[in-house]
């Protein structure tokens, strides 16, 4: 088979310590990991990471500043992953499918850098998704047999000393199947390898105090059944299944790009992460001649996911109304922004038009800019913006 007629689903750890990378080739349905390199070189993203994370917490800097440096490590980071990617002989534009990037954690910095890293990559479309690590744990399982996650399940991430314990829950009451995710205890093993049974085993029983647990995942170096006797025996009780897994996140990315992009195995499914939107926004506008509700957002999606740009004529007071409902309920309230300063007084009613920009800051934290856009020549705008925040 010619490089030219090979699909791949990608999924990449995007991690500054030891990333990796998962792709999935579809023709001869067979799934490689392997440590994310640059010829002999591991990639690394670690000074990258760390100056995104910062300047999420940075107010001091201001925001065009931000912007241009966001850019240029999105810049970085794009030229490292081709490098990378180019060792597995691939073009990015054409056979790649698809290519996931799972990240601990996500932020508004973190989210601007991987949207010009897709752009880089010529993975537009619906080609370039983004998912921090529970949800890449939520599609790993789920790409397992069934018979594995019925109930729920256990996952303990070793990062060296460090343990990390996460579940998965499905709640098969709802339509579709509702899944979610729940960090737990975190311990970090004292003293000598001797002792760090009793150590992981005080913490599995801790975590897995109820035995509704179909099975464990385990990953990292540092276990080893050699010193976790007493640990493995809890792990394996009641006939729950445990399996040491390398390079999870990055299976669990692969697996995403293979879902969005080809299998739809997980249809009757809906992960409820953290970086899910909760709420519904819209306005009632007049469209065609009919009052109609016009959504802004729709609750179910992920907060970075989130850019949503229109316009409107506003024909009576400078005040936009906005209608706010919670994921799956009827009952809405409305939330008016004031357009302070807005001079209609020379314009025409239906000679007003206002341009909208929804976004998210961060889950729970949604901002609106309405801008003044004028009416061709004979109207030009006065040049306002107005900026609105609405939490929860």
């Amino acid at each position: 088979m010619s490089n030219a007629e090979r699909r791949l689903n990608v999924g990449i750890d995007l991690n500054g310590e030891h990333p990796q990378i998962c792709y999935y080739e579809q023709a001869t349905d067979n799934t490689v990991t392997a440590p994310l390199k640059i010829g002999n070189e591991t990639a690394s993203f670690r000074d990258i990471l760390e100056e995104l994370d910062e300047m999420d917490y940075d107010d001091d800097t201001p925001f065009s500043e931000r912007e241009t440096r966001t850019e240029e490590l999105g810049l970085q980071t794009a030229e490292i992953l081709k490098k990378a990617l180019a060792t597995l002989g691939t073009d990015t534009g054409n056979q790649i499918t698809g290519l996931t990037i799972t990240v601990p954690h996500l932020t508004r910095p973190i989210v601007s850098a991987i949207r010009i890293v897709f752009r880089e990559l010529d993975l537009g479309d619906g080609k370039g998704f983004l998912q921090d690590y529970d949800e890449s744990f939520y599609y790993y399982t789920l790409y397992q047999k069934e018979e594995l996650w019925n109930r729920s399940v256990g996952f303990f991430d070793f990062d060296g000393k460090r343990i990390t314990f996460t579940s998965l829950s499905l709640n098969r009451q709802t339509r579709p199947v509702s899944v979610t995710c729940e960090e737990g205890v975190t311990i970090t093993l004292r003293g000598e390898a001797d002792s760090w049974d009793e150590q992981f085993s005080n913490m599995i029983q801790a975590s897995l105090r109820q035995n509704i647990y179909t099975s464990v995942f385990l990953q990292g170096e540092t276990f080893d059944r050699s010193w976790a006797v007493k640990s493995t025996s809890l792990l394996l009780r009641g006939g729950r299944k445990a399996f040491i897994v390398d390079n999870l996140y990055a299976r669990g990315a692969c697996c995403a790009a293979r879902e969005k992009t080809l299998k739809k195995r997980l249809q009757d499914y809906l992960y409820i992460g953290r970086d899910m939107v909760r709420t519904n926004l819209g306005m009632q506008m007049i469209i065609q001649g009919q009052e109609t509700y016009y959504p802004l957002v729709t609750a179910g999606v992920s907060w970075y996911e989130v850019d949503k740009k229109c316009e409107c004529i506003l024909e009576g007071e400078p005040v936009l109304t906005f209608q706010v409902s919670a994921m799956g309920s009827s009952a809405a309230s409305l939330v008016r922004m004031e357009l302070t300063d807005l001079d209609q007084s020379k314009r025409p009613v239906g000679t007003t038009r206002i341009g909208l920009h929804v976004t998210y800051e961060a889950p729970g934290r949604c901002v609106i800019e309405a801008e003044d856009l004028g009416f061709g020549d004979l109207y030009p705008s006065g040049g306002q913006v107005w900026k609105e925040v609405l939490e929860g």
